[in-house]
């Protein structure tokens, strides 16, 4: 049925296109549109409406008429087709003349409700792009008429404008029964580079300037720092020992005391033990601040000799010496 359909649109086509260019006048062009306007009379009766809006397309491109596009538009609303459907029967709308008889109002009353119904279930599109740009929506070649939005399905579309080269892609939501705009603009061509001056095209390059060479570590601050942390750590290690004495002398006395130990602290033996165990306590607290204080030292001077750095300042003054740089 398919088969017989086309060969009978491409024979009243080539019919039509045959008298056209050999100026016969058996068989005018009016001639192959009234058959083919039959067979889609034929068509509806039988259902097969997306034949007839076939026979229909075929009819309009013989003769532009207000009668095809408002049955193609109305077709296209029977079978589903709703942006085809807001197409032409926008078309017809435009073309429409005044009804005269109450056939023709109530028929154009008729169209203009399906376009209401359309555009309903349709949704449309406003694409603003660079002048020439060629824009396909989906894929789909799309035909721009100064403001007029284009019918689409409701959904996400890909919109792209091409010209010369360039292409411009958005993606918009379009849903059903409204109208979105997108715009489409190409990025900036890069800019062209300057040509470089005569005499910097003639210079021979030269081999590349050695960086700056990062200053060493400072042997006397080096020096000075380990020798500092040294001092404190044997510091720390006598008054340890020191205490360690004294702590011996404590239990010596408690023993000489007798039995019950220092019982009685208006005892001599007693009196040295608590000053022994003063004595202890401050050893042990000098000691162990020593021995900390020359490990904080000794790691400040291994970062500063094997970490990168920047400039280095050493100060002494009255006060003390201070060192000043990026570790």
């Amino acid at each position: 049925m398919h088969t017989n359909l086309r060969h009978a649109v491409a024979s009243a086509l080539a019919a039509a296109l045959l008298s056209t260019s050999a100026g016969a006048l058996a068989e005018p062009p009016s001639g192959a549109r009234d058959r083919l306007v039959a067979q889609a009379h034929t068509a509806v009766d039988e259902g097969r409406l997306a034949d007839a809006r076939e026979l229909w397309m075929a009819a309009w491109k013989l003769e532009r008429s207000q009668v095809a596009a408002c049955n193609i538009g109305a077709l296209s609303f029977r079978i589903g087709d709703m942006p085809a459907a807001v197409r032409w029967l926008s078309l017809c709308k435009e073309i429409m003349r005044a009804p005269r008889t109450p056939d023709e109002r109530a028929l154009h009353e008729s169209r203009l409700v399906d376009l209401a119904r359309a555009r309903q279930l349709a949704g449309e599109l406003r694409v603003v792009a660079p002048a020439g740009a060629t824009v396909t929506i989906d894929g789909a070649p799309a035909e721009i008429e100064g403001d007029r939005p284009i019918p689409v399905e409701p959904g996400r579309r890909v919109v792209r404008a091409a010209l010369d080269g360039r292409t411009a892609t958005a993606e918009v939501d379009v849903p059903r029964g409204e109208t979105r705009e997108v715009r489409l603009t190409f990025p900036p061509p890069p800019e062209p580079q300057r040509p470089e001056p005569e005499a910097q095209r003639a210079a021979p390059a030269g081999p590349a300037a050695p960086p700056p060479a990062r200053p060493g570590p400072s042997t006397a601050l080096v020096v000075g720092g380990v020798g500092l942390s040294a001092t404190l750590a044997a510091l720390g290690g006598v008054m340890l020992v020191g205490a360690e004495k004294r702590e011996e002398a404590i239990l010596a006395s408690a023993r000489a005391a007798g039995p019950n130990g220092c019982f009685r602290l208006t005892w001599p033996v007693c009196q040295h033990a608590a000053s022994a165990r003063d004595d202890m306590r401050t050893f042990r607290a000098i000691g162990v601040a020593g021995v900390i204080t020359g490990g904080a030292v000794l790691a400040a001077t291994l970062g500063y000799t094997f970490y990168p750095r920047g400039q280095t300042e050493v100060s002494v003054s009255s006060e003390g010496f201070a060192i000043s740089g990026v570790f």
